[in-house]
């Protein structure tokens, strides 16, 4: 009897591996649905929150910007704006679903086979902190578009090429979109 059982078992599992196996494509979906798990999981636990997080980021550059320029000789306290031409890219993972239909048809002169299908993509939602949004695989900055620094030195021409050419390092701006001038 217990032979009986363990060939229906081993029977299940050889129709079941077989189901499998006829899926398209397989290791892709397993892979793209283990990837999205990964970003899931990742943005949930360690990424912040959206937009108040890139405001933050950026007011966090232009403060580590000004502290590196008050240290170069003779610029002394200063403060710097960066403003920034749009708001960056962000890339957004979708999900996708597909459907595929194999029909054969045997009518004595040979064997048919037609495959049909279909699929279609929608971003995923996840919901963060009670609010749902979408999920974002990565974000790229938006381009510097220009920056002004306010600096107690700034008025001095040998100062201020100092910091134009220190703000051109940190940001890769071009000289002529950074403006200098002198603190009150």
């Amino acid at each position: 009897m217990d032979d009986n059982k363990d060939k229906q078992d081993v029977t299940k599992k050889a129709g079941i591996l077989a189901k499998l196996k006829s899926i398209k494509h397989l290791n892709l979906i397993v892979a793209l649905a283990a990837a999205a798990v990964c970003v899931l999981v990742y943005f949930t636990f360690f990424a912040g929150g959206g937009d108040e997080a890139s405001a933050d980021s950026s007011e966090d550059l232009e403060n580590k910007i000004a502290s590196v320029l008050s240290r170069i000789e003779g610029v002394g306290d200063c403060e710097v704006v960066i403003t920034y031409d749009g708001e960056g890219e962000k890339e957004i993972a979708y999900e996708e679903e597909s459907e595929s239909n194999i029909t054969t048809d045997s009518d004595g002169s040979g064997d048919r086979t037609v495959e049909n299908s279909a699929s279609s993509s929608k971003p995923v939602i996840v919901t963060i902190d009670g609010q749902q949004q979408v999920l974002v695989i990565s974000e790229s900055p938006a381009p510097v578009k220009g920056v002004v620094v306010v600096a107690k030195g700034g008025d001095d021409i040998y100062v201020k090429l100092k910091i134009i050419d220190a703000v051109c390092a940190l940001l890769d701006v071009e000289g002529l979109n950074v403006k200098v001038f002198g603190m009150k």
